[in-house]
């Protein structure tokens, strides 16, 4: 008589072979159960969703004439990117930031998750196989600080609305957005507005039409003058309460629910204006959250900005809450607090 533990059964397998093969799939469907579930999203100041990039500066002693061919004197790799920039800024001033957005996996890649990780950021970010992360060449004329960017994006770097999850954008007090990935930004806005989170878009082009749409979800919108040149026409046609033109060096005109203000930027020596602008909305965040009035807001932009012009690189020269403090304090302005 055989016993019972080693009888053989009609698919070949013997009873304590097949208890085992029960065990293992079980074992594996809660290990997958687990992978697949992410962790709880806790909540943060700014939650942002757009680019980064990795620059390439060549610093050059004048812009290149066309067929001409000039040396370079000096050769830089730097992290930037608008939304990623901004959020950096905002975590040298004191604020939880956390970045959604997608890399190649490649090296680019990881030296840019490695700057944000540094920069204490919370990541969301997808690693998209086969894909190339961003990057630009960025011109930089030596002494003038004025730069021309050359720069690359691979379409497989769009973030997929369908992976963006709601709770990393509800679970923060503002939204950051560059509306480059129009149709997640979309209902990033969407999903902001409904849980009555302030919007801010640093917009610099039309991607699609659904960019239109988007618009008209923004609290503040700020452009450059390349985008517009009227901010009461985009608050008219957008309805957004608060839109910003900035103008580089001749510093920025806002209208705040009707109101005009003019600002002018702080003079200081410039070795490179590149991420100023998202320097500059990076330290708008910060004094939105802080509910300072909208002079003291540009004011203490347009200073964040200018200290970060006096280094080559987006983000090298952003600075800390006391070195703002020190850079109004010498010239005649106290820090709204």
């Amino acid at each position: 008589m055989k016993n019972s533990t080693t009888a053989v059964t009609e698919t070949g397998l013997n009873a304590l072979d097949t208890a085992r093969l029960q065990y293992n799939r079980v074992a594996l469907m809660e290990r997958q159960t687990k992978n697949s579930v992410k962790p709880p999203i806790g909540t943060t100041d700014v939650a942002g969703l757009g680019l980064n990039a990795l620059d390439t500066i060549c610093i050059v002693p004048r812009l290149p004439e066309p067929n001409g061919k000039l040396r370079i004197r000096d050769l830089r790799v730097e992290p930037g990117g608008q939304v990623a920039t901004a959020l950096v800024t905002c975590t040298r001033l004191g604020l939880k930031a956390r970045y959604i957005g997608s890399v190649g996996k490649d090296d680019a890649g990881r030296a840019q998750l490695e700057s944000l990780s540094a920069e204490g950021l919370e990541l969301d970010v997808r690693e998209v196989e086969g894909a190339s992360s961003q990057v630009a060449i960025i011109l930089l004329e030596e002494g003038v600080g004025e730069r021309t960017i050359l720069w690359t994006r691979d379409p497989r770097l769009s973030y997929p609305v369908e992976q963006l999850r709601r709770e990393c954008i509800i679970n923060s007090r503002l939204l950051h957005l560059d509306g480059c990935d129009s149709v997640a930004a979309l209902q990033a806005a969407r999903w902001a507005r409904e849980a009555q989170i302030p919007v801010v878009i640093d917009i610099d082009e039309v991607y699609d039409d659904s960019t239109h749409e988007l618009l008209c979800l923004v609290d503040y919108l700020i452009a450059g003058s390349d985008f517009a040149d009227d901010p009461c026409a985009l608050a008219d046609r957008y309805g957004c309460p608060v839109v910003g033109i900035t103008r580089g060096a001749e510093g920025a005109v806002f209208v705040d629910h009707g109101r005009v203000v003019k600002s002018n930027a702080f003079q200081v020596p410039v070795a490179d204006t590149t991420g100023a602008g998202d320097v500059f909305h990076g330290a708008f965040i910060y004094g939105l959250l802080q509910n300072w009035c909208m002079d003291d807001v540009v004011r203490f932009s347009h200073a964040v900005a200018a200290l970060k012009c006096m280094r080559i690189g987006a983000r090298r020269g952003i600075p800390t809450l006391p070195e703002v403090r020190e850079f109004l304090k010498q010239r005649g302005y106290t820090m709204a607090s």
